[in-house]
């Protein structure tokens, strides 16, 4: 499992480091006896479980299967630290729940993080009031400022981070959207000269081969040779042009390489993308190269908001007249877990197109199962 430490954890770490330096350091210098050991377990099982917590990959990460279920080990470690030290002396350690309310606005809507945090700030004062027999309200005052701002913060970061997301996104999408356009608009042209081709140079060959096939009827001798020579370059040259014109428009279908790399630009870092296309590989058509191109970019989407995942893979072959295309991901899906509008879109466009869709799930991860066939794909 590699760590990541962005910017935020990291320097909630280096707040954990100073709290638990300065109150190991502190009670060294106290008369024995201290509770140094529990101290020292409750700072580092403090410090272990914040950790895990801002891990994206991680099952114990906030975003993780598990990432509830940790998320009130560390304020259990703060309240333990605050009931077995003095009080007196040891105040400051209401930043540790500072540093435990930063991570509320990634698990819940701002207005509930607030309310809980109200409810920390209260707890926590009223029990080192009730310890210290002696009012704190301008010591409660303070510190509850600076833990609504805490959490004021990072939902206004969490908040930045998804616009910059959703921005990165609709970014991708337009890439494809042009990429789609511009492979659409050279099929179209070669469509229209092979069109152009065949109707009006291969009517006028065609014409002239059947004049040279009476031509060589009504003649004779080495006039009759000459005829039969012209009329062989004729059919060779209708021959050729047949072969071009069939050549272009094989060429114009659209191809899947293509049309799926856009989707795969301006990706996170922490998401690695496996691209398998079978060679050659092309939508039979504009609609079904649309279609195509909706499913890996919702699937994508679905992957990065809500599978958790530091893997994709997206592989393509022909299978039964049709194109196949596996999705899947080594995300950890939530044991509660339901198909979301995203892949309730995705199951109506496939079956709008006469296809298959089947939902997997293997190791926690999602894979997506779909089959378009070539032909009668409706349009969109």
């Amino acid at each position: 499992m590699k760590y990541h430490f962005p910017l935020a954890t990291l320097a909630g770490i280096l707040t954990w480091l100073l709290v638990s330096g300065i109150t190991l350091m502190l009670l060294l210098r106290l008369p024995a006896p201290q509770p140094l050991l529990p101290a020292g377990l409750l700072l580092l099982v403090y410090g272990i479980s914040f950790i895990l917590l801002t891990q994206e990959q991680h099952p114990l990460g906030l975003g993780g299967r598990y990432g509830r279920w940790l998320l009130p080990l560390p304020l259990l470690c703060a309240f333990a630290l605050q009931w077995l030290l003095p009080t007196a002396i040891f105040d400051y350690l209401a930043i540790l729940t500072i540093i435990w309310v930063c991570l509320l606005p990634h698990l819940m809507s701002q207005r509930l993080a607030l309310l809980l945090t109200l409810g920390i700030v209260v707890l926590w004062f009223g029990l080192q009031a009730y310890l210290e027999q002696r009012s704190l309200w301008i010591t409660a005052a303070l510190y509850g400022s600076f833990h609504l701002f805490a959490v004021l913060m990072q939902a206004a970061i969490k908040a930045e981070t998804e616009a910059r997301a959703e921005l990165t996104e609709k970014h991708r999408q337009l890439l494809a959207a042009q990429q789609l356009l511009q492979l659409a608009s050279r099929a179209e042209e070669r469509n229209r000269i092979a069109r152009d081709l065949h109707d009006l140079l291969g009517h006028h060959l065609t014409a002239l081969t059947i004049q040279l096939q009476i031509a060589s009827y009504q003649c004779d001798g080495e006039a009759k040779l000459q005829v039969e020579k012209s009329l062989q370059l004729a059919r060779l040259l209708l021959s050729d042009v047949r072969e071009a014109v069939s050549a272009m428009r094989d060429s114009s279908e659209l191809d899947l390489q293509q049309l799926f790399t856009p989707l795969l630009q301006h990706l996170p870092e922490s998401l690695q993308v496996e691209l398998d296309i079978a060679p050659k590989l092309k939508a039979s058509s504009l609609s079904q190269a649309q279609h195509l191109q909706y499913l890996v970019q919702e699937a994508i989407s679905n992957t990065l908001k809500h599978a958790n995942a530091s893997r994709l893979w997206i592989h393509a072959r022909e299978a039964e007249q049709g194109i196949a295309l596996e999705i899947k991901d080594n995300g950890q899906l939530k044991a509660s877990w339901q198909p979301g509008n995203g892949l309730i879109g995705m199951r109506e466009r496939v079956a709008e197109c006469g296809g298959k869709l089947h939902l997997v799930v293997d190791a926690g991860g999602l894979a997506l199962q779909i089959w378009l066939p070539q032909a009668g794909v409706a349009n969109v």
